[in-house]
């Protein structure tokens, strides 16, 4: 049975609030969402945040100075496409992992829904990139086949993040019906048997 898009949206919903309005999963989802857009941001640039930060002669506000460049580029150097792409896919990231880690606590690993955000987190990395230039991590590879527009460059970075936000809003949406609906119990339920076998 096929349910309407204003239901659907509602069971999101209840859902989402339910998890966040725990203080533990609100952190969780903040310090999930901090995290992967650091992996999208730095993912072009990982032996330059590792120099910065194991062999610089930085003291640790130089190394945080500089690690926080990265968050303030997706304002300055990226597109306002590809900008927007990654905060909405880092957001949605944050919540899915902490609604994620709601239904394992309550339901156990098996509850889990096969492919509940992998699709999402790969399309990010690929359209993440270079914090100097906001280019896609796929632009080296198709400047390699000759594809060297760099406007086309940035729209398909900024094309894999939105798809990637699409997944990610299927795998919350999946996780929804989880929360919504209280798991089913292993009892009993035949003729002349009692539970209390």
């Amino acid at each position: 049975m096929k349910l309407p898009l204003k239901l659907k949206f509602k069971i999101v919903l209840r859902a989402v609030v339910t998890v966040l309005r725990r203080p533990k999963y609100i952190i969780l989802s903040i310090i999930s969402t901090l995290a992967m857009a650091g992996i999208i941001i730095w993912s072009l640039n990982l032996e330059l945040l590792g120099y910065i930060l194991f062999q610089a002669p930085l003291d640790l506000f130089g190394k945080i100075d500089f690690i926080a460049y990265g968050y303030q580029s997706l304002f300055t150097t990226y597109d306002n496409l590809l900008s927007l792409g990654i905060i909405v896919f880092t957001v949605f990231f944050g919540i899915n992992i902490a609604m994620l880690v709601y239904v394992i606590k309550r339901q156990g690993m098996k509850a889990v829904p096969k492919k509940s955000g992998g699709g999402a987190f790969i399309f990010a990395i690929l359209g993440g990139g270079c914090v100097a230039c906001g280019t896609s991590l796929v632009a080296p590879l198709l400047a390699s086949f000759g594809a060297v527009s760099a406007p086309f460059l940035r729209d398909l970075g900024a094309i894999f993040n939105w798809l990637g936000s699409l997944l990610i809003i299927y795998s919350i949406y999946k996780l929804s019906l989880l929360i919504s609906v209280p798991p089913v119990t292993n009892t009993v339920h035949s003729g002349n048997k009692s539970n209390s076998e």
